[in-house]
């Protein structure tokens, strides 16, 4: 017998490819992913709120307790009265010396040194005679107003015969002032300030307060309190006599159905 020697075998793979055939297009799966991608943010960024209800209850108004409040009252003057200057007044006296009466005429300005007053009304100045000079007084004011003149401050002579001075001083000449002085609108505007400054101070739920005004702005009041249920969000509280009418806003539990 002859014995025959294996040869190799070799291996040939065919594949059979259709002309003009194309790849599947990725687009579809990458719009696919990035819908759901956008949708899963959604659900996680904006995450389910149950729906909000509101409602007006009205519960009792509990009495706590009792307080007051003040705060000056500071007015600021802002009216101005202005006084004018006023004439010092007083009395002269004429002595004359001539054996011949003089009138001295309303008016009549009498000069010495810085000073000059006029009589207020004529005045006859009898003649001297054996017993003496003729004497009279005649009442004279200021010239100028607001200054007074100090005793004897007038001493004048008027030709040879004619003597005058003042024995005594001129007085109630006053310079012209201002005073300052509170209107009805800066005392009006004090006391609100003052309103502002002790409403400042008032918190809490409390019946209108009792004002007083002195000195001081004053606020005496009354605070109660009320209660409401834990899960209900306050917002507006309205005290009505012995009433407390609360709108608030909750959450309402989910309704349990039985399902038999």
């Amino acid at each position: 017998m002859y014995q025959v020697e294996d040869e190799p075998v070799e291996t040939i793979h065919l594949y059979v490819v259709r002309e003009g055939e194309k790849r599947p297009s990725l687009m579809p799966v990458i719009l696919s992913v990035l819908a759901l991608s956008i949708l899963i943010a959604i659900g996680v960024l904006t995450p389910y709120q149950q729906p909000e209800q509101r409602a007006s209850i009205r519960v009792p108004a509990v009495p706590l307790y009792e307080k007051s409040f003040s705060a000056p009252i500071t007015v600021t003057p802002t009216g101005i009265k202005t006084y004018p200057a006023t004439v010092a007044h007083g009395v002269l006296t004429f002595r004359n010396g001539s054996i011949i009466g003089q009138t001295i005429p309303a008016g009549f300005v009498v000069s010495s040194s810085s000073t000059q007053v006029a009589t207020d009304a004529a005045v006859y100045v009898p003649e001297a005679d054996a017993a003496g000079d003729g004497m009279a007084t005649a009442s004279a004011h200021m010239v100028e107003a607001g200054m007074d003149v100090p005793a004897f401050a007038i001493n004048v002579v008027i030709g040879t015969s004619l003597f005058i001075r003042n024995p005594q001083p001129f007085t109630d000449g006053q310079p012209a002032y201002s005073v300052r002085f509170a209107t009805q609108q800066d005392k009006a505007r004090a006391i609100t300030q003052a309103r502002r400054l002790v409403a400042s101070q008032v918190t809490g739920l409390h019946y209108p307060c009792v004002e007083t005004i002195t000195n001081l702005l004053s606020w005496h009041c009354q605070f109660v309190a009320y209660s409401v249920p834990s899960y209900m969000h306050v917002l507006r509280v309205v005290l009505q006599g012995n009433e407390v009418l609360v709108t608030a806003w909750f959450i309402a539990h989910p309704k349990r159905i039985w399902v038999k």
